[in-house]
């Protein structure tokens, strides 16, 4: 009379196991999922406030700060790709190359073929310490499943240490319009540290961070920190060449000063 029956218990009690374990990792992703969201969107907040007009400096850091500041980046997912000597201090990397009165981000986007770029002013941020702010541009893509060219947005953070001997400069760049963008981030990290009267270590590390899985996750991993590399090279070059002529002329015959710092190139 028992047409359907279980031929095994075992295989049954098996994959009830498994169907448990999976809604299990899917809620947990779900949660995880959530919680990516809203640290990008506080950051995307941070970086994006307008903030008064003033002139840029970097907030330095204090000996006593709020419990609630974040990390900006996620360290756990960063590489090094460059390890070298630049030629001015971490002060000066900072006043030349990324201050409210700077052109070197200008020429970068230009030497990259960029389009629509908009650059914010550094503001304090209560989540983070340092100053925030926000680019956005559209880059080209070379990739041929890619389309033509991409919205990007790049948070950008920056701190100077008390003694201005230190500058950790941090970005998340997100790509709107590429498939699997909104999965991931991209984030960076410089840190230059001043070893001489004129010169500074510089650090690279940069890495893809998954705000949810995808399939094709180590391929975009690994072409995400190739492409970097290639950024960096170009904007290294931008870079020196930028500084050179915003410090040419500035020294004295006096053994102990220093070039001038004009942020604002021509």
């Amino acid at each position: 009379r028992v047409r359907y029956k279980f031929a095994s218990f075992w295989n049954r009690n098996h994959a009830l196991r498994q169907l448990q374990r999976t809604a299990k990792n899917y809620h947990t992703m779900l949660e995880a999922e959530k919680k990516e969201k809203a640290q990008s969107a506080l950051r995307a907040h941070s970086s994006s406030i307008g903030g008064s007009r003033r002139q840029a400096k970097i907030a330095e850091e204090t000996v006593t700060k709020p419990e609630k500041l974040q990390p900006f980046i996620k360290e756990e997912v960063l590489v090094g790709i460059y390890n070298d000597v630049f030629p001015c201090t971490a002060e000066q990397f900072f006043t030349l190359l990324f201050s409210d009165d700077s052109k070197f981000t200008n020429e970068y986007h230009a030497a990259r073929k960029d389009s629509n770029l908009v650059m914010g002013q550094w503001h304090a941020a209560d989540e983070y310490d340092g100053q925030v702010r926000e680019v956005a541009f559209r880059s080209l893509c070379k990739s041929p499943i890619y389309p033509r060219d991409t919205a990007m947005t790049e948070s950008q953070h920056a701190v100077l240490s008390p003694d201005k001997k230190i500058f950790v400069f941090e970005t998340v760049q997100q790509a709107h319009d590429v498939p699997f963008g909104s999965y991931f981030e991209i984030h960076c990290r410089w840190h230059l540290e001043t070893i001489a009267e004129n010169s500074s270590t510089i650090d690279i590390k940069v890495g893809a961070h998954f705000k949810k899985w995808c399939v094709i996750q180590f391929k975009i991993k690994t072409g995400a920190v190739n492409k970097y590399k290639k950024e960096v090279e170009l904007m290294l070059e931008t870079a020196r060449s930028y500084i050179k002529r915003c410090t040419s002329g500035g020294e004295t015959n006096n053994q102990s000063s220093t070039p001038s710092v004009t942020p604002d190139c021509n």
